[in-house]
């Protein structure tokens, strides 16, 4: 798909670098207020729900935020990073009271850590992996199968924190490119900073997610990888056993399961799963 092009001229690979660093596990603490003295008593007097997602999940749980905070009565704030870095910070004690991942590696490492409250975990929507290149890039006929070409000299990825970086890998595996691109990897920190360095032309192309390409400016998609090249592609979301408010928390994910919740993820761009993929 090809977007409209955006009018402010693209920033340096340096600045784009330093804008898209995710916050680490003592910025997130220091930010929320630490956790204790007066600020956090206030926090708590209020009801905070802070809910650690998928950057890739930006714009439709942003979107989905109102309607719960009308029901509830407390608005979510968000906490955006790559799944992995996510992980991490619950880990060592990031106060996020809901977890959401485009992973189930991410997701199984909590379990199994005992991170995660039982019978709270359930499949929320879908994606695809595709294979995009600048919109004004005069490659239009690229496919996965010849990022071996010499045309291509740069190739943007999520890194080993990003679940989308995982599934580029695997489908450059079941190319068999695995070797033959291996210097051309660009590893990047969320699949939104591989879309925005692909738009700001930095690279020659990216593999991002097909919402991502749906929602970032300047993108356009080339090829789509098969189904049967990657692990499947899922969204979960779990409450953690950390949390200070697991009741809002619970609410928060049966919120994200709703035929509204479904439509909007389809409207940008995610694949919503049926009742029976869902726990």
């Amino acid at each position: 798909m090809t977007s409209r092009v955006a009018s402010s001229p693209p920033s340096s690979p340096g600045a784009s670098t330093i804008c898209l660093q995710v916050l680490s596990c003592g910025s997130l603490l220091a930010s929320l207020g630490t956790m204790g003295g007066c600020p956090v008593q206030a926090a708590e007097a209020n009801k905070p729900l802070l809910v650690g997602a998928a950057i890739s999940l930006r714009e439709p749980l942003k979107t989905l935020a109102p309607s719960f905070s009308a029901a509830q009565k407390v608005a979510p704030t968000f906490h955006f990073a790559a799944s992995g870095v996510l992980q991490q910070q619950i880990q060592k004690g990031a106060p996020i009271d809901v977890f959401v991942s485009a992973g189930d590696k991410q997701m199984d490492r909590l379990e199994k850590a005992g991170l995660l409250v039982a019978g709270s975990r359930r499949v929320i929507a879908g994606n695809q992996l595709v294979l995009v290149v600048p919109s004004r890039s005069p490659l239009h006929s690229l496919r996965f199968q010849g990022l071996d070409s010499m045309a291509i000299r740069r190739i943007a990825i999520g890194d080993d924190s990003v679940p989308a970086g995982d599934y580029g890998r695997q489908t450059l595996a079941y190319y068999g490119l695995s070797e033959a691109v291996k210097a051309k990897l660009v590893p990047l920190g969320s699949v939104r900073a591989v879309a925005n360095a692909v738009a700001a032309g930095h690279v020659d192309a990216g593999i991002v997610y097909k919402s991502d390409a749906h929602n970032v400016p300047n993108l356009r998609i080339v090829a789509g990888a098969p189904e049967a090249s990657h692990a499947p592609i899922r969204y979960s979301a779990a409450v953690i056993t950390a949390s200070r408010q697991a009741k809002l928390a619970s609410a928060y994910l049966g919120s994200l399961t709703t035929a509204q919740a479904s439509q909007v993820f389809r409207r940008y761009g995610l694949l919503p799963l049926p009742a029976a993929a869902k726990r």
